[in-house]
């Protein structure tokens, strides 16, 4: 019955996709592509997959990007777009897919399964929403292709993931809020995607770190969308509706637009939460009277996922201690987190109550920040990831 049920659920799938050819899918290929409990059960990643340890033309792998909707997704792709050429050129991959959806299930949907219709063997997901994809993980994972979760993580058994630390990414910023108010006064929160893994687990570190500061009031939280241009729309309203503003906690590429609201409504931000692409340390060093940090989630997260989905594919087993509870669903352990590879402020200081706990994450200071960019692109993000000769320690 169970089978059947399985069946049910793939038909209607293929049912939908089939609907939605209309809908214009974005895949691209090859050199064209565009863009902790102890007491928790474990359950285990173990799935039926294709023995792929011994394939001599080199593996195919998909990437299917959940949300293109601002310059940090464009360095998530292309980051693992690189990635992938130094591995197509050595022979280890035969061809990669890439598709982008802004935040569109259904499409994103169509999308998968015409990757598993390519015959890939590895498929590279960044959800558009922790739960939305089951059915057709549960398809690639019948065929025995090995899926792992990219970027934002999502909880699907028999996969793997591969995240940045969201919780921990967020939990720096909210704590140096704190710290910079000296536990008081009243802020707004500017969120990211509703409903996206990434913001719900950031929301959620908001929440702990300032429910121990009863003295810190939110005044207002409204969701930026990861956009600037959203960001400064938002901003504009609540400037408009507040004038006992002490902080705002923020996340990602929005800090310009909260910066130029606040210029628009000639007022000028003191304490807030700030970005990590090159022109914000830019404007950051020319506001002597803004005290920020940056903190960069690092796109280069992919390309972290696509060494650990190479070594499996070759049929290397992880070591017992490097998987960690899902954030999604801490029963799960099946996910490889990464703390951020830089800290921000003006004086970097590595003791700071912010680092605790970090693994492998280093602070500078803001003109450090921009020597390392001065080459950069001024939408590029302060970037970091794992070698191929890193992610190797992860196995046995």
């Amino acid at each position: 019955m169970e089978n059947l049920k399985k069946l049910i659920v793939c038909l209607l799938v293929l049912v939908m996709a089939v609907g939605l050819v209309g809908c214009g899918s974005k895949e691209k290929t090859g050199e064209n592509a565009s863009t902790n409990s102890e007491t928790s059960t474990e359950t285990s990643t173990e799935t039926t997959k294709t023995d792929t340890s011994d394939k001599k033309d080199g593996f195919v792998i998909g990437f299917a990007n959940g949300y293109f909707g601002n310059t940090w997704r464009s360095q998530l792709v292309e980051d693992f777009e690189n990635a992938a050429k130094e591995y197509k050129k050595d022979g280890i991959i035969k061809d990669y897919m890439i598709s982008n959806t802004n935040n569109d299930v259904t499409e994103q949907i169509n999308q998968i399964i015409t990757m598993i219709d390519a015959g890939v063997d590895a498929l590279m997901i960044d959800a558009v929403s922790p739960t939305s994809i089951k059915a057709v993980v549960d398809m690639a994972k019948n065929k025995g292709i090995l899926v792992v979760v990219t970027n934002d993580p999502a909880a699907y058994e028999g996969t793997y993931a591969v995240c940045g630390n969201n919780y921990s990414w967020q939990k720096i910023q909210a704590i140096w809020l704190t710290e910079q108010l000296q536990e008081k006064g009243n802020i707004v929160e500017i969120s990211g995607v509703s409903g996206n893994a990434a913001d719900i687990l950031r929301q959620q570190a908001n929440k702990d770190v300032l429910s121990n500061y009863p003295d810190i009031k939110i005044l207002t939280s409204v969701p930026g969308n990861w956009s600037q241009t959203d960001a400064q729309s938002v901003m504009t309203t609540i400037l408009s509706s507040y004038d006992n503003i002490d902080g705002v906690l923020a996340q990602d590429v929005m800090a310009e637009g909260i910066i130029k609201a606040y210029e628009t409504a000639g007022k000028t931000p003191t304490i807030m939460t700030g970005d990590y692409t090159k022109t914000f340390f830019q404007k950051w060093s020319e506001m002597p009277d803004l005290n920020s940090i940056g903190v960069p989630y690092a796109p280069g997260v992919s390309a972290t996922a696509l060494h650990v989905t190479v070594k499996l594919l070759q049929g290397e087993k992880l070591k017992e201690d490097i998987l960690q509870p899902n954030p999604m669903d801490e029963n799960l352990k099946n996910t490889i987190l990464t703390d951020p590879p830089y800290v921000v402020t003006k004086d970097g200081d590595p003791e700071a109550p912010w680092m605790e706990g970090l693994v492998g994450t280093k602070a500078i200071t803001l003109d450090e920040a921009i020597e390392i960019m001065k080459d950069s692109p001024d939408t590029a993000a302060l970037d970091g990831w794992l070698t191929a000769e890193d992610v190797s320690e992860f196995f046995e």
